[in-house]
């Protein structure tokens, strides 16, 4: 079995995801980062998630130019 390539994003990042929302329920972020509850509870502990879902991420978050 391949091992996973895992990423942490800057606190920075986080901190400007967290104040884009007004509640953390999972459809709220699901709606605006388009990941799970399970990886926002990751990034918010500082925690490493998927590359793949990392680039994603980023992808969505400058495109709706929130970096």
């Amino acid at each position: 079995m391949r091992a996973q390539r895992l990423t942490q994003l800057e606190p920075d990042i986080v901190a400007k995801m967290r104040s884009v929302i007004t509640c953390q329920k999972p459809e709220v972020i699901q709606t605006h980062f388009g990941i799970g509850l399970n990886t926002w509870v990751k990034l918010r502990e500082g925690k490493a998630i998927r590359h793949s879902v990392a680039e994603r991420l980023m992808q969505r978050l400058q495109r709706d130019h929130l970096i």
